[in-house]
């Protein structure tokens, strides 16, 4: 039988009954004139699914004799009655390990009837449906491909997928009516779709459905009538309750968002949504996010993304309620710059503090950097640089100079490649203080040897007196807890004294410049101007 002047026309029919309760609708139908040579079981064979359906055929076409076709009379068939074909679906990305019947998935592979797809944590999928819908799986999601068919003679497809556990979203091309169905079945409920952007869960015992625009139905296993449910509205299906349609919360709103985000952990600040128990995240390469590459839950005002490598990204956030449904979503194009990461600062510790020496500035090594960019400040805005090292292969930087006295701010970058310079580490605060205050000349009242000097409060002093320059064996070596000393004269003869300050938090000064004195009853050989008790720089 060769099949000629056929045609896909627009009926003015009712529409037949469908998924869920829509609004009357024209149904697409295919047309076919009768050939010669045609009869019954050629049209049985090449044109209808099943021979049974012939009589729901010569009904709807108000046959008279249902037995009997002849050349020329034409017949109006709806497209599901139509003989079917495999139909498949094809992934088109994925991002972690994904399972397509235990087996490692790819790009490329096909889903057919009978299929079974598996993500386990941080792994998501997204296929092509035949009608050029899109579904993606996100992450501990176990589905079923129950159905994929089409119809060779007429613009029509069907899929039934079966979710197991875990989430979906799909985007459903739009077709007439009764052309393209696709429901999704879970544990106590099936959604049926046209054309929308849905999302379906499959969490405990609860069947979640939430719309994000479109109409879609659902049929709960322990209710009579379809709910229809629109753009905006969700419902929960556990087995026991009649779902009940649930307005989904608003898109939350971001706080915070910077030019770029310069952590290699982004952090996303969320405003309060009245209503949300928790936030869901996921992030893609694209604006369709037809790409997804990390998903995150938060159960407060920040959503925390890891591991993402350094580009332009999109994100959209919803809030969860109390049900577990996801809300509207808000999407966010972001600019991530993190690498190469900043160095960990190891000294000066922050509000770290150095008294009459140069600070030495120590980070550690990056192992993606080959230099690094010091900066030291006055101000921690970083517009008064009083130091810098743009290019520096050490991880160390000591000033020629100790710097002036008064509060500094520094801070570290790693650079690769000699352009490209990563994002700055934290700043720590520097405090450039005066050194301890040199004792003053000794006096000697009364075989006491006395001194003192200007101190701190809370200041503890290490004071040594020494016969040579090197003091590797003082005469004394005192701990004292006041600017002052109170010793017995030594023995007469040419010493050497130093001290340095111990400030109340531990850090402990340089030294004192060493100087010198000369004790009563000791004479200097050849120096007649020389006194007992002089004190020399």
């Amino acid at each position: 039988m060769k099949i000629t002047n056929t045609a896909i026309l627009l009926a003015a029919l009712l529409a037949s009954a469908s998924s869920y309760a829509a609004p009357e609708q024209a149904q697409r139908e295919y047309i076919y004139t009768v050939q010669p040579g045609d009869n019954l079981s050629s049209l049985f064979t090449q044109l209808l699914d099943s021979p049974q359906r012939w009589s729901e055929v010569a009904k709807y076409n108000k046959l008279k004799n249902p037995q009997l076709i002849t050349p020329g009379q034409v017949l109006h068939l709806q497209l599901p009655w139509l003989k079917n074909a495999p139909a498949e679906a094809v992934i088109d990305a994925l991002q972690g390990a994904v399972k397509l019947n235990g087996q490692p998935a790819k790009v490329g592979d096909k889903v057919v009837t009978g299929a079974n797809l598996e993500t386990p944590a941080g792994a998501s999928v997204r296929m092509t449906l035949p009608d050029g819908s899109t579904l993606n799986m996100l992450e501990n999601t176990q589905l079923q491909a129950k159905e994929l068919g089409r119809k060779p003679l007429g613009e029509y497809f069907s899929a039934v997928f079966r979710l197991v556990t875990g989430r979906i979203d799909a985007l459903k091309k739009k077709y007439p009516d009764g052309q393209s169905p696709l429901r999704i079945q879970a544990m106590h409920g099936t959604i049926g779709v046209r054309g929308t952007y849905f999302r379906m869960g499959q969490e405990g015992e609860n069947t979640l459905a939430e719309i994000e625009h479109g109409l879609v139905g659902f049929d709960a296993e322990n209710s009579r009538q379809s709910l229809a449910l629109a753009g905006g509205q969700g419902s929960v299906a556990d087995g026991v309750h009649a779902p009940e349609p649930i307005n989904l919360l608003p898109a939350p709103a971001f706080l915070n968002v910077p030019e770029r985000y310069e952590q290699i952990l982004v952090r996303i600040d969320l405003a309060e949504l009245n209503g949300a128990v928790g936030y869901r995240g996921e992030v893609a390469t694209d604006a369709a996010f037809l790409n997804l590459i990390a998903q995150a839950n938060a159960d407060g005002q920040q959503l925390r993304i890891p591991n993402l490598e350094d580009g332009v990204y999109w994100v959209r956030v919803r809030g969860i309620d109390k049900q577990g449904l996801q809300g509207k979503e808000a999407v966010l194009r972001f600019v991530l710059k993190a690498h190469p990461v900043a160095p960990m600062l190891s000294e000066p510790a922050n509000n770290g503090k150095v008294r009459g020496v140069a600070p030495k500035f120590t980070w550690n090594e990056v192992g993606e950097a080959q230099r690094y960019h010091l900066q030291v400040a006055r101000d921690v805005r970083f517009t008064e640089i009083v130091q810098e090292v743009k290019e520096s292969a050490a991880t160390d930087f000591t000033p020629e100079t100790p710097l002036p006295l008064g509060d500094y701010y520094w801070r570290v970058a790693s650079v690769r490649d000699h352009t490209d310079q990563g994002p700055w580490g934290a700043s720590r605060v520097l405090h450039v203080l005066s050194p301890a205050a040199p004792p003053s000349p000794p006096a000697f009242p009364e075989g006491r040897m006395l001194s003192n000097w200007d101190g701190e409060a809370g200041q503890t002093f290490e004071y040594q007196l020494s016969v040579n320059k090197d003091f590797l064996n003082p005469v004394l070596n005192l701990k004292l807890d006041q600017p002052q000393l109170n010793a017995a004269i030594p023995a007469p003869g040419k010493y050497y004294v130093r001290l340095r300050a111990i400030d109340s938090d531990g850090y402990v000064g340089p030294w004192t410049p060493t100087q010198s004195f000369i004790t009563p009853g000791f004479k200097v050989i050849g120096c007649d101007t020389c006194r007992w008790g002089t004190y020399q720089p």
